[in-house]
């Protein structure tokens, strides 16, 4: 049992790592070994796990299903020590988090403080603005902002984001400011690329809802990049508060049309599968829900 274990244990990493000189580096094996594990797994389970070449490796089909229910199988019984244990053991093991990266930024500090906190835990950080796919990436905590939760995994709001308009001081310096949403159809725009360029702006205020055309001259799939291009004087655009508060603080962006904003969306939490969420994980989700309420303040 404890040699399929293992074998089990040096599958997973050859599968991250993309190849079996990399796993058996981070493990601490000779390459033969770890090609002997491998071997012998894919003996007793009577199929293929791993395409292999002299110069590269891939996952067959049944190797990805087997990885990904073997992920979860380990987390259970990693899930099941930590609860048997007395509550004063250390959090440990592999957490991997993907967060969009401008909101990564901002919850970063918070990030480098748990990982101080707890160093038997193994923190990996994506920070991007793709939708990967968790189960076959392997990742355990998604930070996703939406509208909505995605109606396939398991989520938890942390947070309400509110948008806003903002321009920088020198375009309004050039261009005055703005008395009425239906102005910001003659003037340039700064806009996330993920939306369709012909698609109007939608803006709410207390008691209206209404839409408005506007020309894109900047895009980007990226928050930063459209924070710069904002404080770079380019043109109008959204601006999530959690993102553009030391922005708006110091000046370098001006709220504009401070009655209305864009449809407020929310910070998730995403979670593989919501049968099995490992303790771990929870105590981070926790930390950044503190942090997120913290910054909320500022």
């Amino acid at each position: 049992m404890q040699n399929k274990l293992n074998a089990i244990q040096t599958f997973i990493r050859v599968a991250e790592a993309g190849s079996f000189s990399a796993a058996a580096r981070q493990n601490g094996m000779k390459q033969s070994a770890v090609s002997q594990q491998i071997a012998a797994l894919e003996e007793a389970l009577g199929v293929v796990l791993l395409h292999r070449t002299t110069r590269s490796m891939a996952l067959t089909e049944q190797g990805q299903r087997y990885l990904q229910q073997v992920r979860h199988l380990l987390n259970a019984m990693e899930e099941l020590e930590q609860q048997l244990r007395p509550d004063s053991q250390p959090l440990s093991g592999r957490v991997h988090i993907q967060l969009p990266s401008g909101i990564g930024q901002r919850l970063m500090p918070s990030l480098i403080a748990f990982q101080q906190a707890h160093p038997a835990l193994q923190l990996t950080l994506a920070l991007e603005d793709r939708l990967s796919d968790l189960i076959a990436e392997g990742v355990d905590l998604a930070i996703r902002l939406s509208e909505s939760p995605p109606a396939t995994l398991a989520a938890r709001v942390l947070t309400t984001v509110e948008t806003v308009l903002v321009a920088s001081p020198d375009w309004i310096a050039r261009h005055g400011t703005l008395q009425t949403p239906a102005e910001l159809a003659h003037h340039p725009h700064v806009r996330f690329s993920g939306v369709s360029p012909d698609a109007p702006l939608q803006l709410f205020s207390a008691t209206e809802r209404m839409s408005v055309p506007v020309k894109s001259v900047f895009r980007a799939n990226n928050s930063d990049a459209l924070r710069q291009a904002l404080e770079g004087g380019l043109g109008i655009g959204g601006l999530q508060t959690l993102i553009g508060a030391e922005a708006l603080a110091s000046g370098r962006l001006v709220r504009l049309l401070p009655d209305w904003r864009l449809p407020d969306r929310y910070l998730y939490a995403i979670f593989p599968d919501a049968r099995f969420i490992p303790h771990r994980v929870r105590a981070l989700v926790a930390r950044l829900s503190e942090t997120l309420k913290t910054l909320a303040q500022l």
